[in-house]
């Protein structure tokens, strides 16, 4: 994450230095000051501005966008007593930058997002620290609303709630404030009578899952907001024929993804061997759906016992590339050696795997 500091008098450049010797970033001072501070909003992740929360309001209100995109902006007095989250408190972590600023600077940090304030959890701060993608940030306010006015939310996962796993869902949990739906269970409610009853008049929804949506009918009979979070644990693996174009491979991609069941917001990467490193077609792909391409060495692949895990082998792809798997070994591998959802589908000229891995791994 980069971090870029503005400061316009003598006091305000030497609290940026203490703050750049704990938290590094390049400092900007009075020169050029309105055009740097304008360039800087759409260049770093996290700003921090050491003058009046005026001056920035006024220089920085026709650049904001939006949430999700907006980066994390926090104003300070050159003193350091205040450290303002003034813009992008959650996904934008101007909240914890503001924590973080105010605790080198021996300050006291400025928080006025309602959750914070209210101790409650906060869905898109949630997400962002496991790495999930949000599919449908507009009904955020729901959920949040709900909690704010003491209301329970319902969890819909297969993921283990554990003070280990999501302690904030636990403790919510302790609380009343959170009710448990296994993702399964409530998959194989959908279409029966039961469904109806599967869940309180009402109660709002956070699904925690890959791929699981309600639609149709189901989504047409809850009368709850439903907020989906998708956690990027999918590791594809690519293979194809050289000088294969971005489409068929993007179109390739995505029907495996769909057959799975999955959201293609869960894709966390793709990966492919050093050999495929440079293909356009692959290199683009990455690009459109805004995920790092991950090179797995070759000798990495030798080593795997490919028998025992069961995959598919070609003997053609091995005379052609060194190894005798592409697509599943490079998935397999990339996920951080997690679970094979996918092995070696097959389309005209490419290959495609899919691998998951562990949302706790840090991988």
């Amino acid at each position: 994450m980069t971090t870029a500091y503005f400061y316009l008098t003598p006091e305000g450049k030497q609290l940026a230095e203490k703050l750049a010797a704990s938290h590094p970033g390049k400092i900007y001072g009075k020169e050029n000051f309105k055009d740097n501070l304008r360039e800087g909003f759409g260049t770093f992740d996290y700003l921090v501005c050491i003058m009046a929360t005026g001056i920035v309001v006024r220089i920085l209100a026709p650049l904001i966008c939006h949430k999700t995109s907006d980066p994390g902006v926090v104003v300070m007095d050159q003193k350091g007593r205040y450290a303002i989250s003034l813009l992008s408190g959650h996904l934008g972590g101007a909240n914890d930058l503001a924590r973080e600023m105010a605790a080198i600077s021996g300050g006291q940090a400025v928080i006025t997002t309602a959750t914070d304030v209210a101790g409650e959890i906060s869905f898109d701060t949630f997400a962002k620290k496991y790495r999930m993608a949000i599919e449908n940030i507009g009904e955020l306010k729901h959920i949040s609303g709900a909690l704010l006015e003491g209301k329970s939310v319902g969890i819909i996962t297969d993921y283990p709630v554990s003070a280990e796993s999501f302690p904030e869902l636990r403790e919510g949990l302790e609380r009343g404030r959170f009710m448990i739906f296994p993702t399964e269970k409530v998959r194989s409610h959908a279409d029966s009578p039961a469904f109806e009853s599967l869940f309180p008049g009402g109660l709002p929804l956070v699904v925690i899952d890959e791929g699981f949506s309600f639609t149709g009918e189901e989504r047409k009979e809850l009368k709850s907001p439903v907020l989906y979070l998708r956690p990027r644990t999918i590791c594809a693996g690519i293979g194809c024929k050289r000088g294969m174009a971005a489409d068929p491979i993007g179109e390739a991609l995505l029907d495996t993804i769909k057959k799975e069941g999955l959201s293609p917001l869960s894709l966390k990467c793709i990966s492919t061997i050093p050999l495929k490193a440079d293909e356009p077609g692959i290199l683009t792909t990455a690009s459109r759906l805004n995920v790092p391409l991950k090179v797995i060495p070759t000798e990495e692949i030798e080593a795997l016992d490919i028998a025992d895990l069961g995959i598919q082998t070609s003997d053609y792809v091995e005379q052609h590339t060194g190894v005798p798997s592409v697509s599943t070994a490079s998935s397999y591998l990339a996920s951080g050696k997690g679970k094979i959802l996918v092995d070696k589908a097959k389309y005209k000229g490419i290959t495609i795997a899919l691998s998951r891995a562990d949302i706790f791994s840090g991988q």
